[in-house]
């Protein structure tokens, strides 16, 4: 028994005890092909910090070629916007003159088919008045001169 407690306490049991654990661990948690996987991973996430880096770079030259001539493209738009503008608002002026064209040329003609009905009127109630009047005067004379009145009848008859 003596012997089985000098070597249990013995330190160098104990390492081989220790690396004998440390085997069983190895050989069960297969530590090399998890610090191989873990190395690919690392391997694999550089290069992919690698490629997206060379793509940040590519697009910022391309932003950079963008704004390069962005001042004279806005100068070149804003210029053709004036353009087509100035060209708008004469063809609007001159649409605007034209209508007004014709709304004065359709009042005017409004105004002149007015007082044609106005004339007509006027004249249809002159003729009435002097039917009435040229009536009145045959009848005035007719009853100042009897013999008047039948020698119109027999003209009258005279004509049938």
């Amino acid at each position: 028994m003596n012997f089985w407690n000098a070597i249990v306490q013995s330190n160098t049991f104990n390492f081989a005890v220790l690396l004998l654990i440390f085997a069983v661990l190895y050989k069960k948690l297969n530590i090399s092909n998890t610090v191989e996987n873990l190395k690919q991973d690392i391997i694999k996430k550089i290069e992919d910090a690698k490629s997206e880096r060379e793509q940040a770079k590519q697009k910022l030259l391309s932003a950079k070629k963008l704004v390069e001539h962005l001042d004279e493209d806005i100068k070149e738009r804003l210029n053709d916007a004036n353009t087509r503008a100035t060209g708008l608002s004469e063809q609007i002026i001159k649409n605007a003159h034209e209508q007004v064209k014709m709304i004065e040329k359709n009042v005017q003609n409004v105004i002149i088919g007015e007082e044609k009905t106005l004339s007509t009127q006027l004249s249809d109630k002159a003729l009435k008045a002097s039917v009435e009047l040229a009536k009145q005067k045959i009848i005035k004379t007719l009853e100042d001169n009897p013999k008047l009145h039948d020698k119109f009848i027999e003209e009258s008859i005279g004509e049938i």
